[in-house]
């Protein structure tokens, strides 16, 4: 069984934060726990607080990997929209100069702009363990953006 540390950090709308801190093995209590923050309130007093940050993070004590979902105060979006920033590396071999070089690019699972219905399917995705799922639809997103690069220019 998997376990978890769960740290949770919500405005409080005057000035303050509250911390919620703890472990579990059960992955339906930490989604619940999730679901149950009214994201936009959270939103509304982040808006009214400069230096506020309402964040829900999430490592598995046995592998160290984690996630850290952070609402975006800054987005011009109706939804409130997140970013995931983690520690989950990968490396990406990618060949130049007509297949004679190959070079190796390091990258860190970092998403923005996500709306809450993605932030869940990725926080599913990690709570379940399948971290190399959320690498292939990383790279995917990857070769995406690479190829939409390569058509602009």
């Amino acid at each position: 069984m998997k376990n978890f540390e769960v740290e949770i950090t919500l405005s409080e709308g005057n000035g303050a934060e509250q911390t919620e801190s703890f472990e579990s093995q059960d992955i339906n209590l930490i989604l619940r726990k999730f679901f149950n923050i009214n994201w936009r309130r959270q939103l509304l007093k982040q808006l009214q607080q400069m230096e506020s940050e309402s964040t829900f993070s999430i490592m598995n004590v046995e592998t160290e990997q984690y996630i850290s979902i952070t609402l975006n105060a800054h987005s011009t979006q109706t939804e409130p929209q997140f970013h995931i920033d983690s520690n989950i590396e990968f490396s990406v071999v990618s060949k130049e100069l007509l297949g004679l070089l190959k070079r190796t690019k390091n990258y860190t699972v970092i998403y923005k702009n996500l709306n809450q219905s993605q932030v869940v399917e990725q926080l599913s995705v990690f709570l379940d363990g399948h971290v190399d799922s959320m690498i292939e639809h990383y790279k995917q997103l990857l070769h995406k953006k690479s190829l939409q690069e390569y058509r602009i220019a």
